[in-house]
């Protein structure tokens, strides 16, 4: 969807109402006079002091013509109508929204001109900008807002409900053959965000091992990412993919996982909230001049859901075994996984806290060795059925067990390569 452009005399509240629009639209929010500071480590008034208004006004124009986002509502200067190159590179990316307010109130507003940065040629009067600059605002605004003695959050549904009213831009001939073929480019599948998106959250979240395609009841979570305290469930849905099995598999991902995250292409950004819970974090991703470019959304909150049960069938019981050892619990050799996992659950919070078995779980998971998955299966298998043959005095019986276990070394010989599990640290 299009950039949202905020244009108005200084003191129209385009900072203000632009946060809490971006806030509830999901977008990023952009102030271009912080940008236009921060390229030139100066403050507005210094910059118009030293290049004089129209001096300014260039240096204003060539850096707002630069900005390149998408989804972003952006706060302009009162004087970034004067830009030339950057209004028509507005008027391309977005739409443009006039926040009109009558010359007494902008009066009050505004106070000291200077102290404030405002852009006013020597001798003149706020009275004669505002009446200058007026027909400028109306005549490149896409839509006006009448601000007079409305509160801010009566502006921000009133933009909103009127977006509608902006008639999307048509491109014609060759701009709109690029336009096709940068929206075909742009299609992102799962494959493609992968890797980028494991390095992005190595980035955001320092320590961690990254696990795909992990089976959980019913489904399969694309990712699960284990942090020292906690494992977060990431479901993908690229720009290829619908919200046909969303449903399902949000109720598999609140049994298993402390925190759940699902990452969106672009079709779906705008949208996505309306079809997870209000815990689910959301990162969004898109290419931007090349290289993707992932953000946080939504951060995601502890998963109210969650199953120890549904956890710790996650481990392996071998890793079940360690997890008794560090709470010194008997051993229960002769127990299956299930029964382990209940034994060990009697224990918490009141003998095992939480927050301690969440860091066990993980340390288990940091661990594991998946390249030798085939040796621990299978010698776990082969001492169960020996742990059975040894107590079996039934003949028949031990013969079921044996051929079982011929079976079971045949299958362990011929099991299948596990999808490819990659791990990531970083120590923080």
């Amino acid at each position: 969807m299009d950039n949202l452009i905020l244009i108005g005399m200084p003191g129209a509240g385009k900072s203000t109402v632009g946060v809490v629009l971006a806030k509830r639209l999901g977008y990023r929010f952009l102030d271009s006079d912080l940008v236009i500071q921060e390229h030139y480590g100066k403050l507005l008034q210094e910059l118009i002091t030293e290049h004089c208004v129209e001096g300014f006004w260039d240096i204003e124009d060539e850096v707002n013509a630069s900005i390149k986002c998408r989804q972003t509502v952006i706060a302009t200067g009162g004087s970034a109508v004067y830009g030339k190159k950057a209004m028509k590179h507005f008027q391309k990316t977005g739409k443009i929204i006039y926040l009109r307010l009558p010359y007494e109130e902008i009066a009050e507003r505004v106070g000291d001109l200077e102290t404030r940065g405002v852009t006013v040629r020597p001798g003149q009067t706020l009275k004669e900008l505002y009446d200058e600059r007026l027909p400028m605002y109306e005549r490149l605004a896409d839509l006006t807002i009448d601000c007079e003695g409305k509160a801010l959050r009566e502006i921000v549904m009133e933009i909103c409900d009127r977006l509608a009213e902006v008639p999307e831009k048509k491109k014609t001939g060759k701009a709109a053959s690029k336009a096709k073929e940068s929206a075909q480019k742009e299609i992102l599948k799962d494959k493609d965000i992968r890797e980028p998106l494991f390095s992005f959250l190595e980035e955001y979240y320092g320590k961690m091992r990254i696990i795909e395609e992990k089976t959980m009841g019913r489904s399969r979570a694309d990712v699960v990412m284990v942090v020292p305290d906690a494992l977060y469930g990431i479901e993908i849905k690229s720009d290829a993919d619908t919200y046909v099995r969303l449903s399902d598999q949000i109720r598999d991902y609140d049994q298993y996982f402390d925190y759940n995250i699902v990452v969106v292409g672009t079709s779906h950004g705008e949208h996505v909230p309306e079809h997870v819970p209000p815990y689910w974090g959301i990162i969004t991703v898109e290419i931007v001049e090349g290289s993707f470019d992932f953000y946080v959304l939504r951060k995601p909150l502890p998963n109210p859901k969650v199953k120890w049960k549904r956890k710790l069938e996650l481990l392996w019981r071998p890793e079940l075994a360690q997890i008794q050892e560090w709470n010194d619990m008997p051993k229960y050799k002769d127990l299956s996984k299930a029964k382990v996992s209940e034994k060990i659950l009697e224990r918490v919070p009141e003998l095992i806290p939480d927050e301690l078995l969440r860091n066990q779980v993980s340390e288990i998971l940091f661990e594991r060795d998946y390249s030798k998955v085939k040796e621990v299966l299978a010698e776990y298998r082969k001492g169960e059925l020996q742990k059975q043959m040894e107590k079996e005095t039934d003949p028949e019986k031990l013969r079921e067990l044996k051929e079982k276990e011929k079976r079971a070394k045949e299958a362990g010989k011929n099991l299948p390569k596990r999808l490819k599990r990659r791990r990531r640290r970083r120590l923080t």
